[in-house]
């Protein structure tokens, strides 16, 4: 199969997800695009729980993906907090744009302090300390949650759940995922979230190609004709050739 061929098929699917499939009533159509990656995963979830479904997904592809609302002080957020392009600010504001325009939510997810006591349970599917290998936990100690209003998520229940944040799925679901490749930039607040889905992933028995670019940031593969970008694409194609 051809490059050409391989990225229509990619393009394809994505341009098709992005125009046919409705959004969730709690989530705001104006952040449809920029998440398109975690929805990209979530499809890729559900053809795989539905029973009526008869197609056997034979890879997934991660780009600096999004995926976990619950703890916005990683240690990627914390290094990269004001980095360009991506600062911890405007990540924030997305994720909770994503589920509503209610300031509350992205005042709460900034400092923290928005997923409520009885959700506790949730943290050990993003726990960092005993995710992350230790050459990217850099020095930085594991704090324990400051638990938020529960009136929060009984209003905006979306970014607790799975569908919204995939790194949320239990084990067994993880290991029914098929071959995988994820891309993480050194510089991007999202590093650790895409290197926690890979130890997770890796755990569960998915065969697993992480290729993280320690002179990378988020939003790298978009430079067209710089050259971080032309090594992204060279790479990610030579996977997909070999893989498909």
């Amino acid at each position: 199969m051809g490059r050409k061929t391989i990225l229509l098929l990619i393009m394809g699917v994505f341009w098709a997800y992005y125009i046919y499939i409705p959004l969730p009533d709690n989530i705001e159509e104006s952040w449809k695009l920029l998440c398109m990656t975690t929805y990209l995963k979530i499809l890729t979830d559900l053809l795989i729980d539905d029973p009526d479904v008869e197609i056997n997904l034979k890879t997934q592809c991660l780009i600096y993906p999004a995926l976990q609302t619950l703890d916005m002080d990683l240690p990627s957020y914390r290094e990269n907090s004001h980095f360009p392009i991506l600062p911890k600010s405007l990540m924030v504001r997305f994720w909770s744009e994503y589920f509503t325009v209610d300031k509350s939510l992205v005042k709460a997810m900034f400092s923290n302090q928005h997923v409520p006591v009885e959700s506790s349970h949730l943290y050990k599917f993003i726990n960092w300390s005993s995710l992350l290998p230790e050459k990217f936990k850099k020095g930085y100690f594991y704090k324990s949650p400051t638990y938020g209003s529960s009136e929060l998520a009984k209003k905006y229940p979306g970014f607790l759940d799975v569908r919204a944040a995939p790194l949320l799925a239990d084990d067994n679901k993880l290991r029914s995922l098929p071959l995988t490749y994820v891309i993480t930039c050194q510089y991007d607040v999202l590093r650790d979230d895409g290197i926690m889905y890979v130890t997770r992933l890796q755990n569960a028995g998915v065969q697993v190609t992480h290729n993280h670019i320690e002179d990378g940031f988020h939003g790298a593969f978009s430079f067209s004709g710089f050259k971080i970008s032309d090594r992204l694409e060279n790479q990610y194609m030579n996977w997909l050739s070999e893989n498909l």
